[in-house]
């Protein structure tokens, strides 16, 4: 009698065990799902950016590192489309203003991966005494680099390869659109910790 008590405590402990790790493993997994919605419903394109971050496989588990996380991923597709550019740079082509647009557009994204570079750079050493300041160059970068991507498209007339210049702008609005997202988290990573209200870019 004796031991099927303790058998039945045992089992009982072990079930105990059990749901305690399911619940607290299931919380794990929710919570940064639950910030990542919450955080990406009002930025300019929640949908893009709930696709972007879920798939990203760094830290994505505070305000900041889903800031950190969106430069990177905007980063990265921008050192890819300025390669890009650099190749059809090469390319040969017959009309001028169109070889000056997109020698303009090259430059352009350029400067953004610089300055989406020193984005990232402040956000990963941020300080307490100078918090505000950092932040302030963060959004500033990350708004320039948004504004080269609109002076690279705004560049192009209608004439010379349309194919050619759709695809360019295609790829520069792709770039864009992760750029306001990202410097959305970072607003709301600065609002935050001021609690003023936060606005969408």
């Amino acid at each position: 009698m004796q031991t099927h008590q303790n058998l039945t405590l045992i089992t009982l402990s072990l079930s105990s065990f059990f749901l305690s790790f399911l619940t607290c493993t299931t919380a794990a997994r929710t919570q940064p799902q639950d910030l990542l919605h919450s955080s990406c419903t009002q930025a300019r394109y929640p949908t893009l950016c709930v696709q972007t971050l879920s798939t990203y496989t760094g830290p994505t588990t505070t305000p900041l590192n889903l800031a950190q996380a969106a430069i990177k991923v905007s980063l990265a597709h921008a050192r890819t489309l300025s390669a890009y550019l650099n190749t059809l740079q090469l390319r040969q082509t017959s009309n001028k203003r169109q070889r000056l647009a997109l020698n303009d557009c090259a430059k352009q994204i350029s400067d953004s991966v610089d300055e989406l570079s020193k984005t990232l750079s402040e956000l990963q050493h941020l300080r307490m005494g100078t918090f505000e300041w950092q932040m302030s160059n963060a959004m500033t970068w990350a708004s320039a680099a948004l504004t080269n991507g609109d002076t690279c498209i705004n560049g192009f007339s209608d004439g010379g390869d349309r194919t050619l210049v759709a695809e360019v702008k295609r790829k520069v609005t792709d770039v864009a659109m992760l750029t306001s997202n990202a410097l959305y988290l970072i607003d709301r990573v600065g609002q935050r910790r001021s609690g003023k209200p936060r606005v969408n870019h």
